[in-house]
């Protein structure tokens, strides 16, 4: 299964919340946009020697798209953070179930601490990343969209900016998931050892068990 059609199974049953994102997200990167313009028009009218309603009613739409940028950012993390508890938790019990469905050898391979640390530690991951990190790339590369085509008029080599930024959303993949992986067997490392100090202690060997933890 691939990530879009992954992420299109659990994404699909909250399209509404979805759609909502998309539309604050425009929202945000569209008052973020408009606000230079106002100080632009202001500063302008301030030089020309204009006075009186035209600067105060930009100071005040100034005020107003500043009010209304904050408003529309505590709603986008918000409605992010409901997208990604809501999908994370049906992805934690579809995998949970699925693990218990597996026959003993899969468990017998995998230790009970590598797979709580898959099932919750990786989706726990998995749902920042929807909630804050996706988010805030979206809504950048919005803003630097809108940016790219305000200043494509003075220099077309502004554009050269949106290819290496495309290229440069690869790094790090690869060691992020080697990250993942060690981590796992981190915590696999430690519920075995853990889980065998009963043993150790059933045998007498109290004083030392916790040096076999340690090694």
């Amino acid at each position: 299964m691939s990530d879009r059609e992954l992420l299109s199974i659990y994404l699909k049953p909250q399209w509404r919340r979805v759609a909502l994102l998309a539309v604050l997200l425009c929202g945000g990167s569209s008052l973020t946009l408009l606000s230079p313009q106002i100080v632009r028009y202001f500063i302008d009218n301030a030089l020309s020697g204009t006075s009186g309603a035209p600067l105060i009613g930009a100071a005040l739409l100034f005020l107003a798209a500043a009010l209304a940028r904050q408003i529309v950012m505590v709603a986008t993390d918000y409605t992010g953070e409901v997208i990604a508890w809501k999908s994370t938790n049906a992805l934690r019990a579809d995998l949970a179930l699925h693990c218990l469905r597996l026959d003993m050898p899969f468990h017998k391979a995998h230790a009970p601490g590598e797979l709580i640390e898959r099932i919750d530690g990786d989706v726990s991951a998995l749902g920042n990343f929807l909630s804050r990190f996706s988010v805030q790339v979206a809504g950048n590369g919005l803003l630097l969209l809108g940016i790219l085509i305000a200043l494509f008029a003075a220099d077309w080599r502004v554009g050269a900016a949106l290819l290496l930024l495309w290229r440069l959303q690869h790094v790090g993949v690869r060691q992020w998931a080697a990250s993942r992986q060690a981590e796992a067997e981190h915590y696999s490392f430690l519920e075995e050892r853990l889980l065998g100090t009963e043993d150790i202690r059933s045998s007498g060997r109290k004083a030392t068990s916790w040096s076999v933890c340690a090694g």
